[in-house]
């Protein structure tokens, strides 16, 4: 019954976790709880706890986690992670049953103290705003595979550059699985190793009666977390599957209220950790400067709505891909180059690809940690009375526009300026044409304090691949240093 029971859980919560991303993809009322989970998440509100000092409100979901696992132990692991239960589900498909419940492949290993050390060199790394720890987040890393490497492969898809990447990593855990059963959560993870550290004072824990074991060693055999109950029980590796307790033929094993002794010391090497910790502090500001991105001058690094300033947003964004999936028109994707190493996988607005609707205000209310402010369609659009959210400026390149460079007549990207009065007006001029006759044509112009850097000129401009008139990141509203016109 307890296994048939948690597989049950594990299934509910997988199809719950996937449902929620299929509806934030179908534009379902904003009501619905999409980032659920993120907001349940610990590890990405420790990294903004560690990396912009606060913990938004949604986030307070994950601090009950924590208190849930003091009391239960590392159940979410074993009962609700989506990654967890994808792990295990390959584990049952790809490997024999003599290999996966096998004594030699679920000892413990030193090894698997690896995601210590993770969370350690992570958290450093928060520190000093270099927040990384949604690469390796079990929710995070789910969410962004499927956004990016399964939808696009769902009729009406649309392809994710370099989605590859995020399929691929989930992909290389789950068949992992088929070698070692949870291989990432054992060794890798570091939201496992979070909970582990306060797992280990978990008043509900597996106890072992010395009088009533046989020393069959069956409870080794189909353990999901290599914590050994029959020799030195590891709470912090438990994952309270509790197989162990079906597995044992003499009742020799319950999981009860303070079951057991004190929870013994996770093995951990204090050098290490510390090396871990301070390889964080080093490496984290190295991240922030490598590979170009914002100091090097992108101007192409055009963030979604409601942004914070650069140095604040990756502070708190943990490249969940959450406003990807929420983007009606697919105008974000995640940098890959654009925002160099510290903002890889954050999230970017590419016109060319889809332009940012002027009153959709949906990527905010899907962020799950404020990265994103979240907007009403009055304060973007500035029907409010205060000026409108810019993300920011159309800028016409004359060399490709057809009736600067050409003498050819186009008024697309003004008839598609949603402004209103229109950003794009049309400067009419009379010139001669190769014949010598006068023609008149309709230049188009940017008047910057009315652009809002919607995209949508570019996303429709009929010249090429490279649009003649195309939107830069000048004149954004997040950051007082970037704009170009005086006044608010």
């Amino acid at each position: 019954m307890t296994r048939a029971l948690r597989i049950l859980y594990q299934a509910v919560f997988l199809l719950l976790f996937v449902w929620l991303l299929a509806r934030l993809a179908a534009g379902d009322p904003r009501a619905f709880p999409y980032a659920l989970f993120l907001h349940g998440d610990p590890l990405a509100g420790a990294g903004l706890v560690f990396g912009a000092r606060t913990l938004p409100r949604a986030l307070l979901l994950g601090a009950a986690l924590l208190l849930a696992t003091v009391v239960v132990g590392r159940a979410f692991c074993g009962w609700i992670c989506p990654l967890g239960t994808l792990q295990q589900l390959a584990s049952a498909i790809l490997s024999p049953r003599s290999r996966r419940e096998s004594a030699r492949v679920n000892r413990w290993r030193s090894w698997y103290a690896t995601k210590y050390y993770l969370l350690a060199g992570l958290l450093a790394a928060a520190l000093l705003g270099s927040l990384h720890a949604g690469l390796l987040d079990p929710l995070a890393l789910t969410a962004r595979a499927l956004a990016s490497g399964l939808w696009p492969l769902l009729p009406r898809g649309r392809a994710v550059p370099e989605g590859w990447i995020a399929a691929g990593l989930l992909l290389a855990v789950i068949v992992a699985s088929r070698f070692i059963p949870r291989l990432f959560c054992r060794a890798l993870c570091p939201l496992g190793a979070l909970l582990g550290v306060f797992s280990r004072f978990a008043l509900f824990r597996v106890e072992r009666r010395g009088e009533g074991c046989a020393g069959c060693e069956r409870c080794r055999f189909a353990c999901q977390g290599a914590d050994e109950p029959l020799g030195a029980h590891r709470p912090a590796e438990c994952m309270v599957c509790l197989n162990c307790l079906e597995a044992c033929g003499e009742g020799a094993l319950a999981y009860r209220l303070l079951g057991g002794s004190a929870a013994p010391p996770t093995d951990l090497s204090r050098r290490r950790l510390v090396g871990s910790a301070l390889g964080g502090l080093v490496v984290g500001p190295l991240l922030r400067v490598a590979g170009g991105g914002r100091g090097a001058g992108q101007p192409r690094l055009i963030r979604p709505p409601g942004a914070l300033a650069e140095d604040d947003f990756l502070r708190r964004c943990v490249k969940c891909s959450l406003c990807q999936q929420a983007c009606p028109t697919g105008a974000i994707l995640p940098a890959v180059g654009q925002a160099g190493v510290d903002g890889f996988w954050t999230p970017v607005v590419v016109p060319r690809r889809g332009a940012c609707e002027l009153a959709c205000t949906r990527c905010g209310e899907a962020c799950p940690t404020g990265a994103l402010a979240p907007l009403t369609a009055e304060r973007k659009t500035g029907y409010d009375g205060r000026p409108p959210v810019r993300i920011g400026t159309a800028f016409v390149d004359r060399g490709r526009c057809l009736p600067w460079a050409m003498g050819v007549p186009c008024i697309v990207c003004e008839e598609m300026c949603p402004t209103d009065p229109k950003a794009i007006w049309l400067e009419r001029v009379v010139e001669p044409g190769r014949d010598g006759r006068p023609a008149t044509l309709a230049r188009p112009r940017v008047e910057a304090g009315r652009c809002v850097g919607c995209g949508l000129c570019e996303n429709r401009c009929p010249v090429g691949v490279v649009a003649a008139i195309r939107v830069s990141w000048g004149g954004e509203t997040r950051d007082p240093l970037n704009r170009m016109l005086l006044g608010p």
